[in-house]
């Protein structure tokens, strides 16, 4: 009889005691819930950084409406879809899965305010809602001011220019109604992330939130190690941008306006790693300057030795939110340089010097303090050494440390 009573006793220990990272016990089963993955993105390369982390100790699913394309995913085993757009559908899928798996956490991933018409309309028993936001706050008014950019036909890039200007927009008339999306999506969830410490007095006055109490911050990690001091060493006359191209936000016309009005430039290249609808554009503009120490280099999936020979990662952005491209440059002793349109890149950027944030949109001043970087060698070597410095704090590890306090 008790040698029954042990068996009965160790089968079940398993089942009710999940110990943290010990054996195959799992602590937690954790839903990533995103617009579309697997694919190469912002947000999606975060998730997946972040998950090689959390897999150590949690058991990883991911949910999204679009797969986009398989073979960039090795977590693609534990990837589920919506089987419809429909928001009932949604709903249904939704908690059917999160009860299937026995799911804890559903990370609520963008956050994309569609899945506010889902989440906030299910009322789950004992599965916590944290919700990241992955750009700054009141980012909507702010990409509302650039939209008409977007608008290829001349007549309505005029009338959206036109109705911008005379704020009448959708923005500035119903300003409450992008509110109330964020101030539910507060409601709901169980705590809000956001990247920058300074973005949690921005969520508040934006979105009108008057309690802070769920407001997290937590920044993105770098996918990168920390590389030790002789990188900087090994630097070259290059600068790099590294991004979407996207006219809307990124401005490359800017950067490659720039990068031509100084004179001599000794050797220096300029290389741009990405892709995006502004690429036919921007290839266009580059060869009516004529220039050939401009290097359109595409799309790559390993960025890392393009961060390893660059001295210096160049934006000239309208709005960001804290770049990840920034982030990563500090791992390699990259010294960023942009406008000073993004609280969260001028708390990362202000702790190595504050005038490498450019007031906007002086493209004078950015092309001086760009030369003044490429001809002064010892003060770009200086920037990069506190650049590793600065970049500790965006290791995985730290980082992870901070997902498990948040998680614990």
């Amino acid at each position: 009889m008790i040698y029954k009573q042990c068996f009965i006793f160790v089968s079940i220990v398993p089942l009710i005691y999940r110990p943290y990272g010990k054996g195959n016990y799992i602590y937690m089963n954790i839903l990533f819930l995103l617009h579309s993955y697997p694919k190469i993105g912002g947000i999606e390369m975060v998730t997946s950084t972040i998950s090689t982390y959390l897999e150590r100790n949690h058991k990883l699913f991911y949910l999204a409406r679009i797969a986009v394309p398989f073979n960039q995913c090795g977590e693609c085993n534990s990837c589920y879809y919506f089987p419809s757009s429909n928001v009932k559908d949604e709903i249904s899928y939704l908690r059917k899965l999160v009860k299937q798996l026995s799911i804890d956490v559903i990370i609520n991933q963008g956050p994309f305010m569609h899945y506010n018409k889902v989440l906030g309309k299910i009322k789950f028993e004992r599965t916590r809602i944290i919700s990241f936001l992955h750009f700054m706050p009141g980012f909507d008014f702010e990409r509302a001011k650039h939209a008409w950019k977007y608008e290829h036909n001349p007549v309505k890039r005029l009338f959206k220019r036109f109705k911008i200007w005379a704020g009448i927009d959708s923005a500035h008339l119903f300003p409450d109604k992008i509110r109330s999306r964020y101030r539910e999506l507060y409601s709901f969830s169980d705590k809000v992330v956001v990247l920058s410490p300074s973005y949690i007095r921005t969520f508040m006055s934006a979105y009108h939130q008057q309690d802070s109490s769920k407001l997290v911050y937590i920044p993105n990690p770098s996918r990168f190690a920390i590389k030790s001091k002789d990188v900087i060493k090994e630097k070259k006359r290059v600068v790099i941008f590294v991004g979407r191209l996207e006219f809307e936000s990124k401005r490359l016309d800017r950067l490659v306006s720039i990068w031509h009005s100084i004179g001599n430039r000794m050797g220096w290249r300029l290389k741009i790693i990405g892709d995006g609808p502004y690429m036919a554009d921007l290839k266009s503009l580059i060869g009516r300057m004529q220039t050939d120490d401009i290097e359109l280099v595409g799309q790559v999936t390993d960025v890392s030795s393009y961060y390893s020979e660059a001295a210096i990662v160049a934006l000239t952005s309208s709005f960001e939110g804290l770049s990840l491209c920034f982030i990563e440059a500090l791992q390699f002793g990259c010294v960023p340089l942009s406008f000073d349109v993004s609280i969260g890149n001028r708390d990362i950027v202000s702790q190595l010097s504050p005038d490498l944030l450019i007031k906007p949109f002086d493209e004078q001043a950015y092309a001086s303090r760009l030369s003044e970087l490429m001809n002064d060698r010892p003060q770009r070597e200086a920037l990069a050494a506190k650049a590793l410095e600065v970049g500790e704090q965006y290791e995985l590890g730290k980082v992870g440390g901070l997902w498990d306090k948040l998680l614990g």
